[in-house]
């Protein structure tokens, strides 16, 4: 199907208010993206979290602390302008300058079973 990857992605930028949209295999690998690229070092997160996540910090050597903070929908890596938004979907859900890193799975937002 031509396009269909970036009709989705514009589609889903629109939706968010996001400049723009780039679609991975996972929300983990969004994340290892957005740190390698941003050459991230150190961060602050939930233990709350999937394993995959600080199976990710040790891969990428970033050094990170575990916060016992809870979260909902989404959170920050403190110290970062990364989120684990892995289960949230809203319109205008956009926050400049900042990477948001979105998941689609069963029991997710945007179901894709």
């Amino acid at each position: 199907m031509t396009g269909s990857v970036e009709t989705f992605e514009r589609k889903l930028a629109e939706f968010t208010g996001a400049p723009y949209v780039v679609s991975t295999d996972c929300c983990t690998h969004a994340i290892e993206l957005c740190f390698r690229l941003l050459e991230i070092k150190a961060c602050r997160f939930s233990s709350f979290t999937y394993i995959s996540i600080p199976m990710t910090m040790k891969l990428l050597g970033v050094q990170y602390e575990l916060s016992s903070s809870t979260w909902k929908d989404e959170y920050q890596f403190l110290g970062t302008p990364v989120w684990d938004s892995a289960r949230c979907l809203k319109p205008d859900m956009y926050r400049k300058g900042q990477y948001q890193c979105l998941s689609f799975g069963p029991g997710k937002p945007l179901n894709n079973i």
